[in-house]
């Protein structure tokens, strides 16, 4: 029998990388906030002024579209890798799997980690979003589920029209706005209410709903 190689992360990757295991979506004066990362550690914040949603969330979900084309075929390469059929099993066997990714060379082909403080990558069936001050603490590349974009797509657009209707209230220099956001929901618990894990069969449940959801739509609803 041949035995399987450990992934390895990408080293060549300069910045911090973190999976959006859990993902909390919020609002401050003029500004949507999203926390995201494992519930064993702090999440990571992330601040995007309003002024910025009305083209950015469109990107977003196009993006989430575009990568779900992918996931459903490289849905069995992860779980192939994990030890149980248990969700935590699947979940540190997906994160290893998309941490031995060639992120590198995909954030290259687009001019590198550090020619924009925001923006998006489709990649290994998933997206990554990088964000740099003033939009998080460091740069960082977070990488997201595009069902759980989808999934949280709603609260994110609801966030967006409570931020730009506190607009009034918000400071006018972006940049300490942001600031203040992050740091207002760094000091929060995390995360802001307890979570309540689906059981294995409700987990199923979901992914089966959410690939019949996929295949059902038109391929022009697909890519746009």
């Amino acid at each position: 029998m041949t035995k399987r190689k450990a992934a390895r992360p990408d080293r060549r990757l300069r910045i911090p990388v973190v999976i959006a295991d859990a993902t909390e979506v919020g609002v401050s004066p003029g500004v949507l906030v999203i926390r995201t990362g494992t519930l064993s550690s702090p999440p990571t914040v992330l601040a995007l002024p309003a002024e910025a949603l009305h083209g950015f969330l469109p990107q977003v979900q196009a993006a989430a579209h575009a990568a779900e084309e992918d996931y459903w075929c490289l849905l069995p390469a992860f779980r192939a890798r994990a030890r149980g059929e248990d969700n935590v099993e699947l979940g540190r066997a997906k994160e290893k799997w998309l941490r031995a990714q060639p992120w590198s060379k995909v954030l290259n082909s687009v001019g590198g980690v550090d020619h924009h403080p925001l923006f998006l990558v489709e990649y290994a069936g998933h997206v990554g979003l990088v964000a740099a001050a003033p939009f998080s603490r460091a740069r960082t590349l977070v990488i997201f589920d595009p069902l759980q974009l989808n999934r949280i797509a709603p609260m994110l657009h609801k966030a967006a029209s409570g931020a730009e209707q506190h607009m009034s209230g918000s400071h006018p220099n972006v940049s300490v706005r942001l600031a203040c956001a992050r740091q207002e929901w760094t000091s929060m618990p995390w995360p802001a209410t307890p979570l309540t894990l689906p059981t294995q069969q409700q987990a199923e449940a979901v992914v089966s709903a959410l690939h019949t959801d996929f295949l059902r739509r038109t391929p022009f609803d697909k890519e746009h």
